[in-house]
């Protein structure tokens, strides 16, 4: 019982170890506003839905991702631990869902300086 439950432990702790974060860890990207100093508020407010359309897609691929991963580390610790090391961190996905929360951010920040 105790082997099973130490087991138990070790699994969980390793299982810990993903560098795959859900979309709610990842932070926003910087982005000037000086691309969005030309735009008229109509424009913001265009760029900004467009923006924010695709923010949730990004979001889900990235919550799959580390979803995908964190079940593939538990077979991979379970059956062949080595490769375990080799597993894709999703850091693509993650750079694209925070640069459009940075570019969603800039827009908003030009929109309060343009007051519309």
């Amino acid at each position: 019982m105790i082997k099973k439950l130490n087991l138990l432990i070790l699994i969980l702790l390793l299982a810990a170890c993903s560098s795959a974060r859900q979309s709610s860890e990842i932070n926003k990207a910087y982005v000037s506003t000086a691309k969005y100093n030309s735009f008229t508020c109509d424009q913001l407010i265009q760029e900004s839905e467009l923006i924010r359309a695709r923010e949730p897609a990004l979001a889900a691929k990235v919550d799959q991702h580390y979803k995908s991963q964190k079940n593939t580390e538990a077979v991979a610790w379970l059956l062949f631990w080595p490769a375990a090391f080799w597993l894709d961190d999703g850091s693509k996905e993650a750079e694209k869902l925070s640069q459009v929360r940075g570019e969603l951010d800039a827009v908003r920040q030009a929109m309060l300086q343009k007051k519309c």
